[in-house]
């Protein structure tokens, strides 16, 4: 028997993705990213960004 969600995860984004987003540069965002200001997945040279993880970080923007 194998263990299934009830509800698919949202799927990840890259960080082309989240520079379309938040229309800016694929630079800008890694810059983020390597700061720790924007939370990422990091598989090798895979690098993804959950979707609550982009809209905590633009709430925290708005609030500043």
């Amino acid at each position: 028997m194998t263990h299934r969600p009830k509800t698919l995860p949202e799927p990840l984004l890259t960080m082309q993705d989240v520079a379309e987003i938040l229309n800016c540069s694929l630079k800008t965002v890694k810059r983020r990213v390597d700061a720790g200001d924007l939370p990422a997945i990091r598989d090798g040279r895979m690098v993804r960004v959950h979707p609550e993880d982009l809209n905590r970080y633009i709430k925290i923007r708005k609030e500043e």
